[in-house]
């Protein structure tokens, strides 16, 4: 789509800046182009439907798999609503391929100040939480999940929402258990960056967490990787440590 590929110009031409519209990685594009191939598998998505129910359905109920049918469908939509999204992934909070699509498409969204404010109500962040929680080993997931974090809490009720619901050590945890993939690795520190940009009460929280720890492991284990280093660097400044006059990563 349009959106997509102007976000992806933006990112050849201002890289990792730590700012919210331009820190997509080339990485996610390609994530986007499996999704489609993995989805062709089901049906066509002509027959998008929006479900008000926001319980999780019984699932080998009629409905659950006749909803579960057309939700599938539907997530295929890339214009699809976030309002839509967020309900699927709660109407169905153990399904991979659902969490997973739905993360990479409020990954799109959520780069909108006024989505992120909305999804504070709709319980965006808790959501996004429960399908890393439910889905730990799903890199992708992961991956995609911690981006949209990284921009819902550019929105101070969203991290609000991130400390009350356990998120930070959580996140941590996260990259300490995945700390050999580069990718997760950086969006951790993009996350844990945003968090910080919420003033002092969230910088210590970051710190007492284990965060600044965290982010300096990533340096230590990825120090041929500049996109690693960048993020590392700027969560370590927005946190207030100064990570020393060695020039990596700029």
């Amino acid at each position: 789509s349009n959106q997509f590929q102007q976000q992806q110009q933006q990112q050849q031409q201002y890289g990792d800046e730590g700012s919210v519209a331009s820190h997509h990685s080339q990485a996610s594009y390609h994530s986007q182009a499996s999704y489609h191939s993995y989805n062709q598998q089901y049906l066509s998505p002509q027959q998008s439907r929006s479900f008000s129910s926001s319980a999780p359905l019984q699932s080998g109920s009629s409905e659950y798999n006749t909803t579960l049918e057309l939700t599938l469908r539907s997530l295929q939509d890339e214009s699809l609503s976030f309002e839509h999204v967020i309900r699927a992934m709660q109407n169905f909070p153990a399904h991979a391929l659902i969490q997973e699509r739905g993360c990479a498409l409020l990954w799109n969204q959520t780069f909108n100040a006024d989505v992120c404010h909305m999804l504070v109500s709709m319980g965006g962040v808790v959501t996004i939480l429960q399908a890393m929680r439910k889905h730990p080993t799903i890199a992708k997931l992961q991956h995609t999940a911690l981006e949209v974090l990284r921009n819902l809490c550019v929105n101070e009720l969203n991290r609000q929402s991130l400390l009350q619901a356990g998120g930070l050590p959580f996140v941590v945890e996260t990259m300490q258990k995945l700390a050999d993939d580069a990718e997760i690795q950086r969006s951790g520190c993009n996350m844990l960056a945003s968090v910080a940009q919420g003033g002092m009460e969230y910088k210590i929280a970051v710190a007492e967490c284990g965060g600044i720890l965290a982010v300096m492991k990533a340096v230590e284990t990825h120090p041929e990787n500049d996109n690693v280093l960048r993020a590392a660097y700027q969560a370590l400044r927005l946190l207030g440590y100064n990570p020393g006059g060695n020039g990596g990563g700029n």
